[in-house]
């Protein structure tokens, strides 16, 4: 918006860039009557002049034209530019400044400029000017420079008054104004436009009603932005009120319809709330009579409009004002329909410094702290806040609350960069859990403060993601309870005598997911320990949703009791009304928050002395992203690292990657390959620092880890660890082709991981189609000088058995440790239901018999793994296992891997009907379920998974060439 001063400095510009003198409207104003007394004063010279040289002697007659010529060609010389000057002036006025509304072309006017209108103009005067031109001046009123109120009492189409300053008041304003069109006596029919003003109160029947509700919204403003130092909302800084709209209360054919009760709100709105930016304009019917007890004399600061207009006659006696036609209106009205807002917002830099400098000089010992945007005159005083203040409150956790499309996502990115601006990675640590269908936190894997990023997150994830912070919230506190001291401040105190513990904070969009599917109530039981003993600890949570309350939520009372920070947002009426979180205060702000990013924050557990209103920062995607690379770069210089950090991330919508499993590349970082002392030290190590977490890992056996995928946890990574016990086979069963290949090939490509070239050999019955999209994958999982054979005929694939079980043969005459100085053995049979060869055929009774090659098959399946000989199969579907293998045959494998399938064939392949319902939300992402026989205890995972060869290749590649620093 510009004040009048900053309207005339525009122009002076545009004067300047055309190489133009400007001259302020004041001033040609001035110059104008000066040029016009010049005049005159000239005139009558000239007429004195011309009398003396009339009355003089014939022989000055001679004389007279050419002295009339010189005086005429001097005033010319003098008056001419400003006359021009003037013209331009009047030309280049903004169209709410232009004298006459009729001639500007609404149809074309975008609507661009936001004008102040500390005037407004009220007519114009119609001025002659020296060199014998007329132009019409605009006469302007002071209005929101001053407290009054605005009374109409022309006699003669009054009405007509009052529109004239309604448009001009829409031009000025279209996107900082509301209005509230007042006309009980004619039912509204004196505004027919008012459905095309942008923004306006809705005008009920009882006006008393329409008007307490905007001396209530006038007691907001106040209480909101208003102070000691701004007790104006006229002097408020534009981004903090820009959402905040000037209401115009417009009265027409007053005092008719209005009761008393009515005269007197009116009134008092007239008197008093002016500073909170709410303008009374009465269009008066003097043949009316005031109700009882009430009179015009009400509204002490009353001003007459068209008085005020009557009364300039700075320029001329008489004053002009037009009479403003239906199509003018309807031209005006339909262009500011199809206007579009120019949306103005609190910049993050406003707020939050990121200047390197300025960066990671926070102390969190005691709070965790940051400004999320401003309220009132100041920029940066709406905080969000956790730990224990100076003046002894405390504020352990947080909830927000907030529909679609209420900005939750500018309050989530303001928080947590205004956090990781002002604190560094050693004080401040992030777990950052999406709901279902979010991905708002995808750009912070990069952040150092992230420990971990969970996107789309099921049900399962997120709670397993909270559990991780149970725990870790029990080792801290078991951290103090040895050491002496309460609390994480306490900890601080005593110099942190077993390391630098960061504070956490986590924050859930969408936290309804931790409730979801979750009968025995889990989620709830996790929320409520980190709700009642999590701040001690250091841990804060930070959860939003649509609603504070969440379905299938319990111990909801014990849990809110330990939230004392509420944040709320725009939400639907019924839901402000029935909140129990907020006071009444509390909801009367809320429901003022009618655009995106306005906020309350009260951090008294709804308290309503502890209430703050404002508006929230926005960090555009761009800056954002610039703002974490910045910060990774500023940790990898203060940790002299060569790579960036990268979170846990965890997304709930996709496969996982082989390369981004952390327990491989743990392993792969050694230097060598692994000795036996280091790999029992590897599987031996708890998986939150990168291990196995396998305590049975005894080389005499040849254990060899295999991992399919990730687990739906955070340090979790499912594997398969085939020892020389018996039954230690895998079998992968299930529709799905590409996870099916996916988990085959990277066990084949694994076994170079596990094994020197001497230590193991292997065969690969590859039964893919050819020319599939899948045909090949099996081939390229395979490293160079690997002692792996990959076979895709039948016969080929019969010798291979028959040579296998013949060294199987040959093993069970040996003693044990001469078998343990033998390699391991590797059979691969890829999409086992095409190889038909092994089928069971009708024997001499019509009994099904298994062929010669698979009874071999079934011995090894029986025998060969404690000698060292394991099967890795795969099929999709049990019953095309079942036409080789029978029931006792599956159920000696030790090792299932169970995609979706039937609840038949899930409880025949797994003993539970978990399999059935792997993809129960959709067919995205693939989930399978691992079950090791000897403990049938489900476990759930999204398997590695195959999407083009040339992918594949790609990653195998990569894989190999990590290996190959190994020899």
């Amino acid at each position: 918006m510009f004040t009048q001063k900053e309207i005339e400095k525009s122009l002076e510009e545009k004067a300047v860039k055309n190489g133009e003198t400007y001259v302020s409207l004041d001033v040609l104003k001035e110059q104008a009557v000066s040029a016009n007394r010049t005049l005159c004063d000239t005139k009558n010279q000239w007429l004195a002049s011309y009398d003396e040289l009339a009355n003089a002697a014939v022989s000055h007659a001679a004389y007279l034209p050419q002295y009339c010529e010189n005086l005429l060609v001097d005033l010319s010389d003098k008056e001419l530019a400003k006359c021009a000057a003037l013209r331009h002036a009047l030309a280049v006025l903004p169209a709410p400044l232009q004298a006459e509304l009729s001639k500007v072309d609404w149809p074309s006017y975008t609507f661009s400029e936001q004008l102040m209108p500390d005037d407004v103009v009220i007519g114009y005067q119609s001025l002659t000017l020296p060199d014998g031109g007329k132009v019409n001046v605009p006469t302007m009123m002071p209005f929101l420079s001053t407290a009054n109120c605005f009374v109409i009492d022309h006699n003669d189409n009054a009405i007509n008054e009052v529109h004239k300053l309604v448009i001009r008041l829409n031009a000025h304003m279209p996107y900082t104004s509301q209005f509230s069109l007042l006309d009980p006596a004619n039912g509204g029919k004196s505004f027919l436009y008012n459905k095309n003003i942008p923004y306006k109160r809705m005008i009920e029947k009882d006006i008393c009603k329409v008007l307490e509700e905007i001396e209530d919204d006038a007691l907001r403003i106040r209480q909101t932005f208003l102070d000691q130092a701004t007790q104006r909302l006229h002097d408020v800084d534009e981004t903090i009120r820009s959402n905040e709209r000037f209401e115009f209360i417009v009265a027409a054919n007053f005092p008719s319809g209005y009761d008393r009760r009515a005269i007197e709100l009116l009134a008092s709105i007239a008197n008093n709330a002016t500073d909170t930016g709410k303008y009374v304009l009465l269009q008066l019917d003097k043949e009316q009579h005031y109700p009882n007890g009430t009179s015009l004399e009400m509204f002490k600061s009353r001003h007459n409009v068209v008085a005020q207009r009557q009364g300039d006659d700075q320029l001329s006696a008489t004053n002009y004002s037009e009479q403003l036609t239906d199509d003018v209106i309807t031209h005006f009205f339909d262009s500011l329909s199809q206007a579009k807002p120019q949306e103005r917002k609190l910049a993050f830099t406003d707020v939050v410094s990121t200047a390197d400098a300025d960066m990671w000089q926070g102390d969190a010992s005691n709070e965790l702290r940051s400004a999320i945007g401003g309220s009132g005159s100041k920029m940066n005083d709406l905080e969000i806040w956790f730990g224990e203040s100076k003046d002894g409150r405390s504020s352990s956790h947080g909830m927000l609350g907030a529909t679609t499309g209420a900005g939750k996502s500018y309050l989530y990115h303001a928080f947590i960069m205004g956090l990781a601006c002002q604190y560094s990675p050693e004080e401040l640590e992030f777990y950052l859990i999406d709901g279902k269908q979010g991905v708002e936190f995808q750009s912070y894997s990069d952040l150092p403060h992230a420990k971990v990023v969970s996107l789309k997150t099921s049900p399962q994830l997120a709670r397993s993601v909270v559990d991780e912070l149970t725990q870790e919230m029990e080792r801290r506190n078991e951290i103090f309870q040895r050491l002496g001291v309460t609390n994480f401040g306490g900890y601080r105190e005593a110099g942190s005598p077993e390391g630098k513990l960061p504070r956490i904070m986590l924050i859930v969009d969408e936290y309804q997911v931790l409730f979801e599917d979750d009968r025995d109530g889990v989620g709830s039981e996790l929320i409520y320990k980190l709700a009642a003993q999590a701040r001690s600890a250091g841990i804060h949570m930070f959860v939003g949703s649509q609603r504070f309350g969440a379905p299938g939520m319990q111990k909801q009372q014990h849990i809110f009791g330990n939230i004392h920070l509420r944040v709320g947002m725009k939400m639907t009426s019924a839901d402000v009304t029935s909140l129990q979180e907020f006071g009444h205060n509390g909801k009367r702000l809320l429901r003022a928050c009618k655009e995106p990013g306005q906020a309350v924050v009260n951090d008294g557990a709804g308290d309503d002395e502890r209430n703050v209103a404002g508006r929230v920062a926005f960090l555009d995607n761009d800056s954002r992203s610039a703002l974490i690379q910045q910060l990774a770069q500023k940790w990898q210089q203060h940790k002299a690292v060569d790579c960036l950090h990268k979170a846990i991330l965890l997304d709930g919508s996709g496969q996982p990657e082989l390369h981004d499993n952390p327990q491989l590349a743990q392993l792969l970082n050694h230097g060598a390959r692994p000795s036996e002392q280091a790999w029992t030290q590897f599987a031996n190590t708890s998986p939150h620092l990168g291990g196995l977490g396998e305590k049975e890992w005894y080389s005499v056996e040849s254990p060899a880890v295999f991992w399919l995928g990730q687990e739906l946890n955070i340090h979790g990574h499912a594997n398969v660890i085939l020892r020389r016990r018996p039954h230690e086979h895998i079998l992968i069963t299930g529709e799905s082709n590409e996870a099916r290949l996916g988990m085959m090939s990277v066990v084949l490509a694994q076994l170079s991981m596990n094994f020197a070239p001497a230590q193991y050999q292997a065969v690969v019955y590859e039964r893919s189609i050819k020319g599939s999209p899948w045909h090949g994958a099996m081939s390229s999982s395979v490293p160079s000088q690997a002692n792996i054979a990959v076979v895709e005929k039948a016969r080929e694939f019969e010798e291979k058995i028959a040579e296998i079980h013949g060294q199987l043969e040959q093993r069970r005459g040996l003693y044990e440790d001469e078998v343990g100085e033998l390699p391991s053995i590797f059979i691969f049979c890829n999409d086992f239901q095409r190889a038909t060869e092994l089928q069971m055929t009708a024997g001499k009774f019509g009994v099904n018999e298994p062929s010669d090659t698979a009874k071999k098959l079934i011995q090894i399946l029986e025998s060969g793994a404690e000698f060292g000989v394991h099967l890795v199969i795969a099929s999709d579907s049990v019953r095309a296992l079942q036409k080789v293998l029978n029931r006792h045959d599956i159920d000696n494998v030790r090792h299932k891997v169970a995609l979706q399938m039937s609840e038949d064939d899930s409880f025949s392949l797994l003993k539970v009907r978990s399999a059935s319902q792997l993809q129960i939300d959709g067919k995205n992402p693939v989930n399978a379920l691992y079950v090791d026989h000897t403990q049938n205890r489900p476990n759930h995972f999204k398997p590695y998974f195959f999407n083009d060869i040339d992918d594949h290749k790609a990653k195998m590649d990569h894989l190999f060439n990590r290996m190959s620093d190994w020899e």
